[in-house]
């Protein structure tokens, strides 16, 4: 009760910090959103005018961005050859010119986008093709791609010729995550270090420094001599880097969700953070938060143009703008509401935060919930600009499944209909009932059996999905 207490508490907080850094209006309009084939996007890549979209299941997708707010669908590619939907996992992608390589559970595939409506997979990699290794994602500078193998290092190659490249070189790694060149270094997020090796001969890289964040790495971004680190569950951290031999820490910000993927546009930094988009800016004091839309549909990567955010949302693409918003904009700190199990007969209220980003009054047009077993305590007011209002909803058990949502009917132009989902008791195992004992065989980090009843009085976590 009171780590729930707490947690609210704290998002509570964090939304108070965010509505006094944001007065001056700036935040994400939302411009279109789009349901592709793909599943599982992990990736969102930009070469030219094209946006790559490379899915763990049922391929890559292709976009056309020269009109940036309305991408333009132009084919989705499958590569075959077993997987996820009986074709190829894709995870991260490098383009470059009429080429773009592909990381997937197969090797690094090499797709020809010189007709980006009519992509061809021409091959994989030499040496990579087969499941020897775990690939993640890849940077690319001039004639050369970095390739990060997780525990089987980086893997340097020479691709003057974009269709045929050749290995150079290897380095080691523990986790070699993600990668990133920088002038004549490159810079590898292994595990919870970060490592800069001198790569001016890249047949023979040398590693010159390397630290640790505290925090397993997810991605890296470089801007005006300060090195941007995504952290998971850690946030964003910046590093002054004008010395490559000695960075040096200048700041984290704590995002309120999982900070995966980051993307520089314009001096700041967008942030997939799974349950939200944000937008950090170094002032040169503190990474403040400048803008913030929360989503609720797994925000697993993220680029831009100019001032336009496409965010990859595991199921969906979605396009963002960030500037001034002269309307009203309404904004929710969670889109769902889980209820703890409660005794037919008793009641539990959870409460959702809605706040007015805008520079115009919310109107609160209607809002009702459809389920009688969900009552709205306080019903949502009118907002000024820069306002925010806690709305508690209680739910009162009954014998039976419990389930609906809170729809609030607004004035805001881009998102006029704002529904949180309501989830109470549920036929099944519900949070705070007793957990029934099993036994599962150990496949990985180990081997026999785990049993649940030999851990008793220890916290024991199921995940059916770890980012890492």
């Amino acid at each position: 009760m009171w780590g729930l207490k707490l947690l609210r508490l704290y998002k509570k907080l964090i939304l108070f910090l965010f509505l006094f850094q944001i007065l001056n209006g700036k935040n994400l309009t939302i411009h279109s959103f789009y349901d592709p084939t793909a599943r599982e996007l992990l990736d969102a890549e930009i070469v030219g005018n094209t946006l790559i979209l490379p899915g763990n299941l049922q391929g890559i997708e292709f976009y056309n961005i020269s009109n940036p707010q309305n991408p333009v669908h132009l084919d989705n590619l499958q590569i075959q050859g077993g997987g996820g939907g009986g074709n190829t996992r894709c995870y991260y992608a490098r383009g470059t010119g009429n080429v773009v390589y592909i990381t997937t559970h197969r090797g690094v595939a090499i797709v020809n986008i010189s007709n980006p409506s009519n992509p061809q997979f021409s091959g994989y990699i030499s040496g990579t093709q087969g499941n020897q290794y775990v690939l993640g994602d890849m940077d690319i500078t001039e004639n050369f791609l970095a390739v990060s193998a997780h525990a089987d290092g980086v893997f340097f190659y020479n691709i003057s010729n974009p269709g045929n490249p050749t290995l150079i070189s290897t380095i080691s790694a523990q986790n070699a995550w993600t990668v990133l060149f920088y002038e004549d270094l490159i810079y590898v997020a292994d595990g919870d270090l970060i490592r800069i090796l001198n790569v001016a001969n890249i047949q023979n890289p040398i590693e010159i420094f390397d630290w640790s964040t505290g925090s397993a790495l997810k991605d890296l971004a470089i801007y005006d001599g300060a090195l941007y680190a995504a952290l998971g569950s850690e946030g964003v951290s910046v590093y002054d880097i004008s010395n490559s031999e000695a960075p040096y820490f200048l700041a984290n910000h704590n995002t309120t969700g999982l900070a995966n993927r980051i993307q520089i546009f314009n001096g700041k930094c967008a942030v997939s953070d799974w349950d939200d988009v944000e937008i950090l800016e170094w002032n040169g004091a503190e990474l403040e938060l400048v803008g913030f839309k929360a989503n609720g549909r797994r925000t697993m990567a993220i680029n831009a143009s100019g001032n336009y955010i496409y965010s990859a949302e595991w199921m969906w693409l979605q396009v963002f703008e960030y500037g001034e918003i002269q309307d009203a904009d309404i904004d929710i700190n969670s889109w769902e509401l889980n209820y703890p199990y409660v005794e037919n007969g008793d009641s539990y209220t959870l409460s959702v935060d809605v706040t007015n980003n805008g520079n115009s009054t919310l109107i609160i047009e209607d809002q009702y919930i459809s389920n009688i077993d969900f009552q709205i305590v306080n019903y949502l007011q009118n907002l000024n600009p820069g306002e925010s209002q806690t709305v508690d909803i209680t739910y009162f058990a009954d014998a039976g499944n419990s389930s609906s949502g809170y729809w609030i009917f607004t004035n805001d132009p881009d998102e006029p209909q704002i529904t949180v989902e309501l989830n109470g008791n549920i036929d099944g195992i519900n949070i705070g009932e007793p957990a029934p004992d099993f036994e599962l065989e150990i496949i990985a980090n180990g081997s026999g059996t785990f049993q649940l009843s030999n851990h008793l009085g220890q916290i024991v976590v199921l995940a059916f999905f770890a980012p890492g």
